[in-house]
């Protein structure tokens, strides 16, 4: 049976949810400010992987010499080994050599590495509280991602590598946004042991926020036009041009949060209107529909580090 508030309880209740979507305003105002009057630094792709990809996107681009530069990074090195150990690649040898992993994957897949070290990078945070949040946005970001690229090979001629690149980077805004509140609160109070913003509210304010710093961060990264229009314009569907890239990331992003993939609180009357709309929009039956899902935590998890 609900439990009844007093109305002292339910006005305060009230006068908290006007707070946070003020306070969400006011940093969604003051960041695009800042973007537009280049005044916030956004997050710069990591310098190996940055350099790995201006070689591969070069017509003599040469394996042996970015498995050399990938060697300098010996994180990322781990990572790439671990990612052709992982179950995605089951048919592959294990191998321990950088050169031959690079040049098993090939140049398509190695890209999507490349970039996904880069937002691997951007969402991890040193604060505690949001630390935990950051891993669960990894671990969708990738969802979103694997069922995107998925959901493009089998419904439209979509480039898939947009779609999984628009999938990953989707909520890559979320992070920067959060930083800026808890540079706001250790500007407030001098220190980040009192807590000023709780988890909670943090990601109601970014909730729906996060978009246009997210396009603004595959702007600056020189990522393809597709991939940006993807994280700017996937909050809804586009009734005008049913297979877009941004309609199949929606659709894969509403897949990822009806399989749990996700942080926060998941609204079950939205996930069903939203899926049932996408699958009218994108011609997916419910055979696709489970296809798409099937596994999915597993295939995370072998990208997952």
């Amino acid at each position: 049976m609900p439990v009844a508030l007093r109305p002292s309880a339910l006005m305060a209740l009230q006068g908290e949810v006007a707070l946070t979507r003020e306070m969400a305003t006011r940093v969604e105002e003051s960041v695009l400010a800042a973007i537009e009057n280049n005044g916030l630094e956004l997050p710069t792709m990591p310098l190996v992987a940055a350099r790995a990809l201006t070689m591969l996107g070069r017509d003599d681009f040469s394996f042996p010499q970015i498995a050399a530069l990938i060697e300098t990074d010996p994180i990322v090195a781990a990572r790439l080994i671990r990612l052709t150990h992982s179950a995605a690649f089951a048919s592959l040898s294990r191998f321990d050599s950088v050169l031959t992993c690079v040049t098993r994957l090939g140049a398509e897949e190695l890209r999507l590495f490349l970039v996904e070290t880069a937002v691997h990078h951007v969402l991890e945070s040193r604060d505690p509280c949001i630390a935990q949040m950051c891993r669960d946005l990894w671990r969708h970001s990738l969802a979103v991602a694997i069922v995107s690229r998925d959901l493009v090979s089998a419904v439209h001629g979509l480039h898939p590598d947009s779609a999984y690149l628009g999938g990953l980077l989707h909520d890559v805004g979320r992070p920067v946004l959060a930083a800026t509140l808890l540079d706001a609160e250790q500007r407030l109070l001098g220190t980040r042991v009192q807590r000023w913003i709780m988890p909670s509210a943090w990601l109601a304010i970014i909730s729906g926020k996060h978009r246009s710093v997210g396009a603004a961060i595959a702007r600056k990264w020189g990522l393809p036009d597709p991939v940006t229009h993807a994280i700017r314009d996937s909050a809804d569907y586009d009734m005008g041009d049913r297979f877009s890239t941004a309609n199949v990331v929606l659709l894969a992003d509403t897949l990822a949060k009806r399989e749990g993939i996700f942080v926060g609180p998941i609204d079950a009357g939205e996930i069903e209107r939203c899926l049932s709309l996408g699958k009218q929009l994108l011609s997916v039956d419910d055979t696709l529909v489970e296809r798409l899902v099937a596994d999915l935590g597993d295939r995370v998890a072998g990208r997952v580090s």
